[in-house]
């Protein structure tokens, strides 16, 4: 349990005392906004006001004065209407020492108690190379991934092949054209990586001359898709990504789910037939101006088409059983791209229409990636592969800089940036400042070659000392509130608060060599050493969450 988690419990039982039954209202324990006011806020006094008829600043001393938080891990005083708490020095110390023997371990909890979730991304149609905005929704999923891992979810990660939809057909007719000397047909795909896919199966698929066309194309796409999945798989691979399952939307038709979905909707009335086509109406209604519940009729969608054929979202339907009945997941987490932002309704519409319950599928929108203008890019709107982007800065720098900000907002890719060796750029400073601990306790291990087993860490007095400590105490919480937001862009934040603590830390000796981290005093050198060693530990820690590695030398 995290710092912010305890100083939490203690604050409810002081409002209890002071005689507050039934249901607390939010506190507001959160980050003090100012240093001056401490390391945790409560705005308790204001919050308590009318329910104890008292003013807020006598509410807040009240609680100050008795309130018994743990271990004597913080102070609590009064200011107005809020309690400041400020983090015990003693309390840093053995956090220290705890993180420094703990490893990289530090942060993790069973906060999911092994609930089997789902996290479903970066699944495009696999009728082309990855590109630069699909290297986003992969990058993250991959992350919401390893933050549930982190927390104790027992985690599958899929990839969903679209292999037999419209596009998945006019993918494989286009190659099957470029075979046989063809443009491709309407709507179809002309890049050059066609042209290449149409040379390598006419070499491997020497026996469809003998087929129907019909069957002949079928195998074509077939061939085509399989080599894209396998080009998908490189690219993801190069981020450091895996995943558990590639599953085939074809699977779902041999087995049967997508027409028990229709067969189960169509029992329950939510199928209709309309102009030869048979639609979906959502589940749920609506009231009018009257208080009547009408049946809305604004999200309908076509599951089987007046042909016969049926479309995507009829698959759609099959996946959710096949996710949430067949193989059981309790959370389904979708990571999808912006222009899926409409399907979000209609798919959660569908899982209430099937018995599931709607929060338990998770949809994750997010925006484009544009490359920034600069000497070093004068590609801006047009078609950038993922790859090309990696082999340019790095597969550190792409998942970087695709956390840097929220899902909601446009990423602009700054390519100079991605490759300065600066302060500036962050990736750079975060792993110089892993590598500067690692050099630091080398420095200081050839310096006192016999240095005591056991750190004396009260010797950390000074601010930027503690400041590093702070920052450790911080970790738990921040990996709290990114999993149960599915919110991995907070880790980058830590990343350079922490990375800034630890610079400081280095740099304090340059103007006073006593400040330095090694000195002649070994206790003092081992004190600091501990302190490196949990900072590094802790800074690996969140680097690898991120799928960033954290180098030793740079």
């Amino acid at each position: 349990m995290g710092i912010r988690s305890r100083i939490g419990e203690a604050l409810a039982q002081a409002v209890r005392g002071l005689g507050v039954e039934g249901e607390l209202p939010d506190l507001e324990l959160g980050r003090a906004k100012e240093a001056a006011h401490g390391d945790y806020a409560s705005s308790a006094g204001l919050k308590l006001a009318r329910q104890l008829r008292q003013a807020p600043p006598q509410i807040a001393e009240r609680i100050a004065r008795t309130i018994v938080i743990p271990d004597g891990a913080a102070t609590a005083e009064a200011a107005g209407g809020y309690v400041n708490f400020r983090l015990a020095d003693e309390w840093l110390h053995r956090l220290v020492t705890e993180v420094a023997s703990h490893g990289e371990g530090f942060g993790a909890s069973n906060l999911g108690r092994g609930e089997s979730v789902q996290v479903e991304f970066g699944s495009i149609n696999p009728t082309g190379p990855m590109h630069i905005g699909h290297g986003r929704g992969v990058v993250l999923g991959d992350s919401i991934s390893r933050l549930l891992d982190f927390t104790g979810h027992k985690i599958q990660r899929e990839y969903y092949v679209n292999d037999q939809n419209t596009q998945a057909r006019r993918f494989g007719a286009s190659v099957w054209a470029r075979m046989n000397g063809e443009e491709p047909p309407e709507g179809g795909y002309v890049g050059e990586y066609v042209t290449e896919l149409a040379e390598i199966a006419k070499r491997e698929l020497g026996d469809i001359d003998s087929l129907q066309r019909e069957q002949a194309e079928a195998k074509v796409r077939q061939f085509a898709i399989a080599l894209m999945v396998e080009r998908i798989k490189a690219s993801v691979a190069r981020l450091n990504v895996r995943y558990d399952e590639w599953f085939p939307e074809s699977r779902l038709w041999l087995d049967g789910l997508p027409q028990l979905a229709i067969k189960q909707l169509r029992e329950e009335g939510f199928l209709k037939e309309r102009e030869g086509a048979l639609w979906f109406g959502p589940a749920l209604e609506e009231e009018d101006g009257l208080g009547e519940h009408v049946r809305s009729e604004k999200d309908d969608r076509v599951v089987i088409r007046s042909n016969g054929e049926p479309t995507y979202f009829a698959s759609d339907l099959g996946y959710l059983l096949s996710r949430f009945e067949r193989r059981g997941f309790h959370r389904v987490i979708e990571v999808w791209a912006a222009d899926h932002h409409g399907y979000v309704a209609r798919l959660k519409a569908a899982a209430v229409a099937l018995g599931i319950d709607a929060e338990r599928l998770e949809i994750i929108i997010h925006q484009m990636v544009n490359l920034k203008e600069g000497k070093m890019s004068k590609r801006a709107g047009r078609f950038v592969e993922l790859d090309e982007l990696i082999d340019k800065v790095g597969s550190d720098a792409v998942r970087y800089f695709y956390l840097l900000r929220s899902p909601d907002t446009t990423i602009e890719f700054d390519l100079e940036l991605a490759l300065t060796q600066s302060n500036e750029n962050p990736v750079f400073y975060a792993q110089y400042a892993h590598a500067r601990l690692v050099n630091v306790e080398a420095t200081a291990l050839e310096k006192h070659p016999s240095l005591r087993k056991e750190a004396d860490v009260s010797l950390l007095m000074q601010p930027w000392e503690l400041e590093v400590a702070r920052q450790l105490a911080f970790w738990p919480e921040v990996v709290e509130d990114s999993t149960r937001l599915l919110e991995p862009h907070r880790i980058p934040y830590y990343v350079h608060d922490l990375s800034t603590a630890v610079h400081r830390f280095y740099h304090a000796g340059n103007e006073t060599s006593e400040f330095r981290v090694v000195v002649d005093d070994p206790k003092l050198t081992r004190a600091r050493l501990e302190l490196g060693r949990a900072a590094r530990h802790t800074l690996k820690t969140a680097l690898d969450l991120m799928g960033v590695t954290a180098p030793e030398r740079m």
